[in-house]
């Protein structure tokens, strides 16, 4: 068994973490949710997976800093001082501290709550089969993220402008493959929403 983990493609995930979250009204990344920050939520969903961990920072640099600080150190922090231009310059961010050997790069966010590591191993899975192809999750008649681009599309990713994410080429290539995840359709923008997400979990 190691010996084919071993002879996996590398693959480098990034948590796009570097925006203001005005709609949220704070940092959204270090609001609560069952007891951890939504950050520390996705760092330690995938730190129990086997691949370079970048996390992406800006608008809330410094307070996002001292909460890194006081956690374990199995990632790297990366600043986005472009933060301000929209998503496209964190995907950017994450590009330039790519291992030269990543075969491809995952992108994710930190406000999907009830995503699970079987959901992101099962996209990671469905990759590995076929590593030329993007793979994306499929959910509410949506593809998005969390998503794998292969490096030939490390190309038309530096190209991207704005607060426009990955989604435009997934939606202009035909090389995609999706895995159902139900559980990526809540994504948190607002205080209230992440207290429903609460309410409804302890209800649970």
């Amino acid at each position: 068994m190691d010996e084919i983990v071993k002879q996996q493609p590398k693959l480098t995930i990034a948590i796009l973490a570097a925006g203001k979250a005005s709609r949220f009204g704070s940092a959204k990344q270090l609001a609560y949710f069952q007891e951890k920050t939504l950050l520390q939520r996705s760092i330690d969903l995938f730190n129990s997976i086997n691949c370079e961990l970048l996390v992406i920072t800006g608008a809330h640099q410094q307070a996002v800093n001292r909460h890194l600080n006081a956690q374990s150190k199995e990632y790297s922090v990366v600043f986005n001082p472009d933060w301000q231009k929209g998503m496209s310059s964190s995907i950017k961010a994450a590009l330039a501290h790519c291992a030269k050997d990543s075969a491809g790069i995952m992108f994710a966010t930190v406000d999907q709550i009830h995503i699970t590591t079987h959901d992101i191993q099962s996209v990671i899975d469905k990759w590995h089969k076929n590593v030329s192809q993007i793979v994306c999750a499929q959910y509410a008649q949506h593809q998005g993220i969390p998503a794998i681009f292969p490096r030939a599309y490390f190309s038309l990713l530096l190209n991207l402008q704005g607060d426009k994410g990955a989604r435009q080429i997934i939606k202009s290539s035909s090389n995609v493959s999706t895995v159902a995840l139900p559980n990526a359709e809540i994504d948190i923008d607002t205080l209230e929403q992440l207290d429903i997400e609460k309410q409804l979990t302890r209800a649970c």
